[in-house]
């Protein structure tokens, strides 16, 4: 209700109270006539305060191509990742915490040294699969944006 009493009072009284002036082309009966059409002036691709428009910047969008050389050097990235928690970490061979607990017996210089480190380890090696497994989030949905864009370039160019 209030918005019908508002549009009502703003916009269709003022149109009402709207008598054109003669500098506007409507004094005499030849001038009434004429219409002015503004549609045809050309954009100029900014707008009043010299910012470009969206459609106007001159960048060319990104190769879709070149986004699967990328995935190629985060999934060697990945690899490492995944293989350095394994070496800080893992249940089988020499990780590093095998090798501390090993380490740590009665009488030896290090011994203490798996109570100490045990939980380090484990929290930086559990850090470091985390970022792996969020690169490889990344690499899996790189092939579905990669489609995505491809069939925006495509759906432009009608």
């Amino acid at each position: 209700m209030k918005f019908d009493l508002l549009f009502n009072q703003v916009f269709l009284t003022e149109a009402d109270d709207y008598v054109p002036t003669p500098d506007q082309g409507v004094s005499n009966a030849a001038n009434s006539s004429v219409v002015h059409d503004d549609t045809t002036v050309e954009p100029t691709g900014e707008t009043p305060d010299g910012v470009p428009t969206p459609d106007n910047y001159d960048v060319e969008p990104a190769p879709v191509g070149a986004s699967s050389g990328d995935a190629g050097s985060i999934k060697e990235q990945i690899r490492k990742l995944d293989d350095f928690a394994e070496a800080l970490n893992g249940v089988e061979g020499s990780s590093l915490q095998q090798l501390v607990n090993d380490m740590d017996r009665p009488g030896s210089l290090f011994q203490g040294i798996s109570r100490e480190t045990s939980s380090e380890i484990i929290r930086i090696a559990g850090q470091v699969a985390e970022l792996s497994e969020i690169l490889k989030g990344f690499v899996i949905n790189s092939a579905k944006r990669s489609r995505d864009i491809a069939a925006g370039a495509t759906g432009n160019q009608r």
